[in-house]
Parts: C-alpha cells; sequence; structure tokens
C-alpha cells in the first residue's frame, strides 16, 4: 500500500511519521514545496510537489491508495474535489471553510470516503459525540475543547502550538450553534463561564464555531455548542487585544516560546433525558518525543483514522464526517485503540 500525505507542516510530518512507524509495510510519501524533516526510514520520504494546482494533485492522489490532507485551510477544499477526481480515498484535517458535505453526491458516485475534519475539534469531540449518540437521539451536546500552556501563569495562560491567524479567527468568527432545534449565530465571546474539567480544574469557556458539520448530520437536537477552554481570565485579557488589532503581535512576542509546553483539555457532554454521557481528555506536552499535546491530539487523531481506513474501514462511499463515525463501535475502538498507543486516553462516564 502506498500512502500521501498532504503536507509536511507541524500536523504533517507528525501524521507522517507517526504512519511509517505503525504501518511498517506501508510506503508513505509527505508531498510539500519544503523537505521537512523526517527521520530516516525506508518507507518514508519527501517529495516536492506544489499542492495548488488541483489537476495535479489529482494526478499525484490517483497514484496512491489513500491521500491524507494536512494542508492549510484554504487549501482543504480543493484537496477533497482531487480526491474525487482521482477516486481515491481521503482522510483530511484542514479545516476547511467550505463545507465538505456539498460534496458528499460527487463522492458517492466517484465510489470513494472522505472523511473531513479528523483532527482534535472539530474531530475527535465528534468521534465521541457519534459513539455517545449511538443510543439514540440525544436532547443537547456540549462539545468542551483548548489548549493553554500548563502554567497557567504564563501570559494569557497560553503557549503558542498552531497558526496564530487561525487562533485569531477562534476570537473573531461568529460561532454557529443551535438553540431550540434552530441553528443561530452567536458572537464569540458570549454566554462567558466557567466549568470544571476532571484532572484539570476549574477552567473558562466561551462559545467556538467547532459544530461544523454536526449541524447536518444530527438534526432534530434542541441545543448544540462547542466551546473554547482557557484559564480563568483569559477572555478579559485578550478581549482589548482582539478589539484594537494587537492580537498577533502581542501573542507572537510573549507566547511563542521553546518548547512550547501545553495542557488539551476536551469534555464532550451529551444530555438524553436525565441520562448525562461525558467523554474526557487531558493530554500534556510529551518531554520524550518533543510533541505537543496539541500535536499529539490532532496529528496522531488523523494518523489514527488513516490506519483505520488503510486497514479496510472508512464505511461506505461519500462525505463521512467523525460523528456519523462514532456509532461504528469497531471504528470506535479501532481509532481510540490508534490514540492509546500513545498514552492519548479518553474517559467515559456514562451517566445514569
Amino acid at each position: 500500500m502506498k500512502i500521501l500525505v498532504l503536507g509536511g507542516g507541524q500536523q504533517g510530518r507528525v501524521i507522517a511519521v507517526d504512519l511509517a512507524q505503525t504501518l511498517t509495510k506501508v510506503h508513505v510519501d509527505v508531498a510539500d514545496l519544503r523537505e521537512p524533516a523526517l527521520p530516516q526510514r525506508n518507507n518514508l520520504r519527501w517529495i516536492e510537489a506544489d499542492l495548488a494546482d488541483g489537476t495535479a494533485l489529482a494526478r499525484r492522489m490517483s497514484e496512491y491508495d489513500l491521500s491524507v490532507g494536512a494542508l492549510p485551510s484554504h487549501l482543504g477544499f480543493g484537496a477533497m474535489r482531487a480526491a474525487i477526481e482521482a477516486r481515491r480515498p481521503l482522510v483530511d484535517v484542514s479545516f476547511c471553510a467550505e463545507d465538505p458535505l456539498v460534496l458528499n453526491a460527487d463522492a458517492e458516485r466517484a465510489g470513494i470516503t472522505i472523511l473531513p475534519d479528523c483532527g482534535l475539534a472539530p474531530g475527535l469531540t465528534h468521534l465521541c459525540v457519534g459513539h455517545a449518540a449511538m443510543d439514540g437521539l440525544p436532547d443537547e451536546i456540549t462539545m468542551y475543547v483548548g489548549g493553554v500552556a500548563q502554567d497557567r501563569e504564563r501570559p494569557y495562560g497560553y503557549v503558542v502550538t498552531w497558526s496564530l491567524e487561525d487562533l485569531l479567527q477562534e476570537y473573531v468568527r461568529p460561532a454557529r450553534v443551535v438553540r431550540d432545534g434552530r441553528a443561530v449565530t452567536m458572537p464569540p465571546f458570549d454566554d462567558l463561564d466557567r466549568v470544571q474539567v476532571p484532572g484539570v480544574g476549574e477552567m473558562e469557556s466561551f462559545l467556538s464555531d467547532g459544530l461544523r458539520t454536526m449541524i447536518e448530520t444530527m438534526p432534530g437536537v434542541r441545543t448544540m455548542s462547542e466551546r473554547t477552554l482557557r484559564w480563568p481570565g483569559h477572555v478579559a485579557q485578550v478581549k482589548p487585544l482582539v478589539d484594537s488589532g494587537r492580537f498577533l503581535e502581542e501573542f507572537r512576542a510573549v507566547c511563542t516560546v521553546l518548547p512550547p509546553v501545553d495542557l488539551v483539555a476536551m469534555m464532550t457532554v451529551v444530555k438524553r433525558g436525565v441520562r448525562v454521557q461525558r467523554a474526557t481528555l487531558v493530554d500534556r506536552y510529551d518531554r520524550e518525543s518533543g510533541l505537543t499535546a496539541m500535536s499529539r491530539t490532532t496529528a496522531l487523531t488523523t494518523s489514527a483514522v488513516a490506519q483505520w481506513v488503510a486497514g479496510g474501514g472508512g464505511g461506505t462511499p461519500g462525505v463521512r464526517p467523525l460523528e456519523l463515525v462514532g456509532p461504528d463501535v469497531r471504528a470506535y475502538a479501532a481509532i481510540t485503540g490508534g490514540l492509546e498507543r500513545h498514552g492519548v486516553r479518553i474517559h467515559w462516564d456514562w451517566g445514569a
């Protein structure tokens, strides 16, 4: 089998290395304009490629059994279209602005499966929600997720582990939520509250635009939202920076540190009547590997989904977000098992 990883950046490199180390009989190529720092392995190599040309990308993807997209968000949708043209399955983590579900019919006709949003959030959050909802439609879904500095006394309680431009979007992009069964849009800093996260303690949460495909794939749920987690007091410190346009300059100066000793917290809460089902994940910077918690929970999730597909998973053709995969007990076990091999564990409280 041959796997093509699109992009050798912060996440793509980690995905490629994990695939090559885990699937030792599979050949993994990393396509990028610049050569990423890759370990010496017989089944892992870099190939120089311009991934912005959709036609050329489709030709290249057609030479592989599976592609894994780790491109900047503005190239993600093009990669999905190229996969359809190439008639090859795609696992993607790009978080493109476009709705991947509009490609469902085209993917079905091409006979391929596209799994979008296969990172931490959206991604692992949606997998857990789908798993909790396998017994029936929930009344309410809340997903809490965030990356922070392990040391809450650091400036803004934050260390940079991903694109600052994309981080800024989290603070300015209106949040789509579901209220009384209808999709509505709210400002991101609205509805600020505090929540207790097991293994972490009290954190601050605010609305963010992470529901994505769940608005369409889980109709009938009356209340749904995603909420970003930060240390208490973060919003009061950050909002003036966002309002004044100084956010990027300030965070680049004081929150970009080496090593980026971070913490990731995720909690999905699914309610059905009096029953509450919680999935909690807490992960920390790994000094041995040098991987941030953000990479461990994002890139390794993408890799775990790709390993499941490479092993014969993926399901029926079409666009299949992870909330549609979660009810499949074997698929859920395969993906979370891939994470557990790295010590990334989800803990469940199935409630009453």
